[in-house]
């Protein structure tokens, strides 16, 4: 049988990694998404592989990418350098054309201010789908890191809650219910089996066993880090793995999640 896996070469991804766990704190970041795109307001109803974080993570590599080479292109001016940044898209596999074989003749639209003068940073434009090709393999390693951080994807999902709060979204009314709320929308099995294997078949709170194994009458609830009625979402990294007690412990009007994990190894 095929094993299904990914190859991550996880080059620069933890810097990436925690520059996202900072952004998340902060709601206003929320609004430098696209959410003009279709796909990504039906995220909030209905349980996306390409989840909300992705979303997240993709615009604030590309936003910071961005920024750096716009504002400290002269740093780049550098063989060193340059070899490093080429490096790191032979490493990924995606074939770009070297700097020092770009044409600065010739001519590139832009509306970024002081273009002309800033070669290195025309390379980067001209040469923009390469690094979004980067940025999306990049999205998807530390979307792996993050996943499995429960404490992140509260705050996540506690700045987004905030965020939708303030109308800024324009969510169409079939995906919302009598109170102006995300509707609550099934969750597909391959979202409840990436729940279950990250929580290791245990209640967040408890630790109770829900795996099957060692007890038959056990019932998996896959419940909300924040609530629906909190302005949650259905999206896959705002589900958490709990048994019924925690679940009704935790009801529709608490944002909270576990903290405990196991060790890989103990005494």
């Amino acid at each position: 049988m095929k094993v299904k896996t990914q190859t991550f070469k996880f080059r620069d991804v933890y810097a990436s990694a925690s520059m996202v766990e900072y952004a998340v704190g902060q709601s206003y970041m929320f609004g430098e998404i696209q959410w003009d795109l279709p796909d990504l307001v039906k995220s909030l109803y209905v349980c996306s592989k390409t989840s909300l974080l992705h979303y997240f993570i993709y615009t604030s590599i590309s936003q910071s990418d961005t920024e750096e080479y716009r504002d400290n292109s002269d740093m780049y001016y550098n063989e060193r350098v340059e070899r490093e940044v080429e490096q790191i898209f032979s490493e990924y596999g995606i074939a770009i054309s070297p700097f020092a074989n770009f044409d600065d003749s010739l001519e590139y639209a832009s509306d970024e201010p002081g273009i002309d003068n800033d070669p290195f940073f025309r390379w980067f434009l001209h040469e923009r789908n390469k690094f979004e090709q980067l940025w999306e393999l990049m999205t998807g390693e530390v979307f792996h890191l993050l996943f499995a951080n429960r404490s992140i994807l509260l705050q996540f999902n506690r700045s987004l809650a905030e965020f939708l709060k303030t109308g800024a979204v324009a969510i169409p009314s079939e995906y919302l219910d009598a109170k102006g709320v995300i509707k609550r929308n099934t969750i597909p099995n391959w979202a409840k089996k990436a729940v279950f294997y990250r929580d290791q078949g245990r209640c967040v709170f408890c630790q109770r066993d829900l795996s099957g194994l060692l007890s038959t009458d056990r019932i998996l609830h896959y419940d909300h880090m924040v609530p629906l009625n909190l302005w949650g979402t259905n999206d896959p990294c705002n589900i958490q793995l709990l048994c019924g007690e925690c679940n009704l412990k935790k009801s529709g009007a608490i944002i909270e999640t576990g903290t405990r994990y196991a060790p890989w190894w103990v005494d």
